[in-house]
C-alpha cells in the first residue's frame, strides 16, 4: 500500500509543475497590440458628373470680328483645362480657379461657375489673318473624352476696301505734298538763283534802262 501512494505522489508532482509552467507563460507573455488600421474608402467619381454641358464648336467670322469659344461642365467636377493653339501662341486655362497671365491683348480667357456649370471661356477680341485656324482642346479632370473646335476666318471685303483707301490715300498725299513742295520752291530766291532766273531779270532790267 505504500508503495502504491508513492508511486501515485510520484505522478502527481509532473501535474504541478506542468500547471505553474503554463501559469508563468501566460504571465510573462505579452500582450499582443491589436493592429487597428484605418482604411480611407475614397468614393468614386459620380458619371453623372463626367459629361460636357457646353461643347466647343467650330466657329466662322469675318476677319476683324471678335470670336468666342466656351466649354462648360457640372459644378460638381468643375476641374477642367482649356488650352488654346493659335497665332497669339499657346496658353492653357485651367478652371474654375484658373488665371492666365502675359497674354496678348488681343486674346482674353477667364472661368467662371454660372447656373450650376463650371465655364471656361476664350475669347479673341479683334481677329487677323493668322488668327485663322486657330484651335481649342477641352478636357474635363478624370474624363478620358476631349473636344475641340476650329476657327475659320473670311474675308467680306472690307479689309480690301481699307487697304484701297489707304494705297490711295497715301498716293494723293504725295503728290499733294510734292506739289505743295514745287510750288514753295519756285517762290524762293535761292531756287530761282540757282535756276539763273534772277541774272535774266537784271539784264533785261539793264537793257530797258539804256534805251
Amino acid at each position: 500500500m505504500m508503495k502504491t501512494r508513492r508511486r501515485r505522489e510520484v505522478m502527481k508532482r509532473p501535474s504541478h509543475v506542468w500547471f505553474l509552467l503554463l501559469a508563468l507563460i501566460q504571465i510573462y507573455t505579452p500582450t499582443s497590440a491589436v493592429n487597428t488600421t484605418r482604411t480611407t474608402i475614397t468614393s468614386p467619381l459620380n458619371p453623372a458628373a463626367l459629361i460636357y454641358h457646353t461643347r466647343p464648336s467650330d466657329i466662322t467670322v469675318a476677319l476683324g470680328d471678335p470670336a468666342v469659344f466656351r466649354c462648360g461642365v457640372p459644378e460638381t467636377s468643375p476641374n477642367l483645362t482649356f488650352t488654346l493653339y493659335g497665332g497669339h501662341g499657346n496658353y492653357s486655362l485651367t478652371c474654375p480657379q484658373g488665371h492666365v497671365e502675359d497674354i496678348p491683348q488681343a486674346l482674353y480667357g477667364h472661368c467662371e461657375i454660372k447656373s450650376g456649370v463650371s465655364l471656361a471661356v476664350w475669347t479673341i477680341k479683334g481677329t487677323s489673318i493668322p488668327d485663322n485656324g486657330t484651335r481649342v482642346i477641352c478636357q474635363q479632370s478624370n474624363n478620358p473624352e476631349k473636344h475641340s473646335a476650329v476657327l475659320h476666318l473670311y474675308d467680306n471685303g472690307l479689309n480690301r476696301a481699307i487697304l484701297l483707301g489707304c494705297v490711295l490715300g497715301g498716293f494723293f498725299g504725295t503728290a499733294l505734298l510734292a506739289l505743295l513742295t514745287v510750288l514753295t520752291l519756285q517762290r524762293s530766291e535761292t531756287f530761282n538763283r540757282c535756276l539763273g532766273r534772277g541774272d535774266a531779270e537784271d539784264d533785261v532790267n539793264t537793257i530797258v534802262t539804256k534805251e
